[in-house]
This record gives structure tokens, C-alpha cells and sequence, in this order.
């Protein structure tokens, strides 16, 4: 029963954060329109289901890598660089997914316009949820979870 209520802990996170950042995205690329909230719960399902288990990964092999390159860093300032790189790298990737579920793109240069447009408008809400996750429920969810 504990497995079941921290997954459903787990994913409730993950898609508030992913639904926040992709209506975002979403409003940035198309608007408000009579296809927006379709257009939305779309992307939120398609980057929630690839931005989980990369982001498990990511955070495990950037949380490595912080901690060989600052070894002598306290927890909070590690949790700090996680983070920041978390958020770029996790924007950069549900910007793309967005785009590309909300926009009919036909070349790489129309694509990239779109993505670095909701990447842009993302980025600040992004680095402040990841700046919060990483320094304050990080570590209450690492202490919840390993209960």
C-alpha cells in the first residue's frame, strides 16, 4: 500500500510540473484557441511519458557528475548547479516535444524558431520550479520515499 501512495505522490508531481510548463509552452506556440486545451493535455502526456524516465536518469547522472566536479560544495549548493542544469536540460526537451506535438512544422529552421520561442518563455518558470524541487522538496521526497 506505501508503493501505491508514494507513486501516486511521484506522478501527481510529475504532471502538475509538466502540465504547468507545457501550458506555457503550448500558449506560446498556438495561443488560445478552440484547439488549446487539447493541444495542451496532449503535449502534458507526451512529455510527461518521456520526460519521466529521462528525467530519473538525468538527475542521477548530472547529481554524479555535481558531486565529482563539487566535492567540497555543501548539499544546497549542489542541489543548487542540479537544479539549474535540470532545468535547461528538461526545458530544452519538452520545448521540442511541445513544439512539435502543437506546431506543423515543415523545415529544421521553422522548428527551431518555435522550440527556442517556448523554450524561452518556459525557462523562467522552469528554472524557478527546479530551483524549488531541487532545494526544498528534494530532499523531503528523498526522506519521504526512502520511508
Amino acid at each position: 500500500m506505501r508503493i501505491v501512495k508514494k507513486t501516486i505522490v511521484m506522478l501527481s508531481l510529475i504532471f502538475t510540473l509538466i502540465g504547468l510548463l507545457t501550458f506555457v509552452m503550448t500558449y506560446q506556440n498556438i495561443g488560445f484557441n478552440e484547439q488549446f486545451f487539447e493541444k495542451w493535455l496532449t503535449a502534458t502526456l507526451w512529455s510527461a511519458t518521456t520526460m519521466a524516465p529521462v528525467g530519473f536518469l538525468m538527475i542521477a547522472i548530472i547529481s554524479k557528475i555535481v558531486s565529482i566536479a563539487l566535492p567540497k560544495a555543501t548539499e544546497s549548493k549542489q542541489n543548487f548547479v542540479i537544479g539549474i542544469s535540470m532545468a535547461v536540460i528538461m526545458e530544452s526537451i519538452m520545448a521540442l516535444v511541445t513544439t512539435i506535438n502543437n506546431i506543423d512544422v515543415k523545415t529544421v529552421t521553422e522548428l527551431t524558431v518555435y522550440w527556442w520561442q517556448a523554450f524561452v518563455i518556459a525557462l523562467p518558470l522552469g528554472l524557478l520550479i527546479s530551483l524549488i524541487m531541487s532545494l526544498f522538496v528534494k530532499p523531503k521526497l528523498e526522506r519521504y520515499m526512502a520511508n
